[in-house]
């Protein structure tokens, strides 16, 4: 059995407006690959605050500290390492009635019809009666839940409503910006070593 010792580095983020203090647990396992002149190093990056906490590990960062690396990264690709799959968008059901009550308009004046598969001008009728039932959208509160409403839904942006609803019924996800608020912090905390040693 073999059994390593490492150093672990505690920092404390307080006084960022909005946000509770912050946690961040630093480990630099160092160096854990050589070829010629060339050193990998890896390590760990532990975050919490308020009851909730990220972590990931970098097996390959080059001759640097988790810190260094963490700091030289974009904010969005260390959020995506610290909670792969977090969108930064989510669905909307408001931005999905603001959505369809456009194409509806849209369909009703001639505008962009030819862009649109299986769409086609509306006449008064016609656009007055979608109008009306798109109320009933503003009560979906998960993607999946468009499938209850396939016919409404193609009779407003056609057979691809799909993709265009995925695409367009969105608005911004509150985890992601919360979550990117706390790691750049991290990242400006990070930034000022003598601040970070304290």
């Amino acid at each position: 059995m073999k059994v390593d010792t490492s150093t672990i580095t505690k920092i404390r983020i307080s006084d960022v407006q909005g946000l509770d203090p912050v946690t961040v647990f630093i480990e630099d396992h160092g160096v854990r690959a050589k070829s010629g002149d060339h050193e990998t190093c890896a390590g760990n990056l532990t975050i919490s605050c308020y009851g909730q906490s990220w972590t990931c590990y970098w097996g390959s960062m080059g001759p640097i500290t988790v810190a260094e690396f963490v700091t030289s990264c974009d904010a969005g690709y260390v959020l995506n390492c610290l909670s792969r799959g977090l969108s930064g968008t989510q669905f909307s059901s408001a931005a999905l009635v603001e959505l369809a009550s456009r194409r509806v308009l849209d369909r009703r004046r001639g505008r962009n019809v030819k862009e649109w598969e299986d769409c086609y001008e509306l006449n008064k009728r016609d656009a007055r009666e979608l109008y009306d039932q798109i109320e009933e959208l503003g009560y979906i509160d998960h993607p999946a839940g468009c499938m209850a409403h396939d016919e409404l839904l193609s009779s407003i942006f056609g057979g691809d409503w799909g993709h265009q609803v995925s695409e367009g019924a969105v608005e911004p996800n509150p985890d992601y910006t919360y979550l990117k608020r706390i790691v750049e912090a991290v990242q400006q905390a990070l930034a000022q070593p003598v601040a970070a040693a304290a």
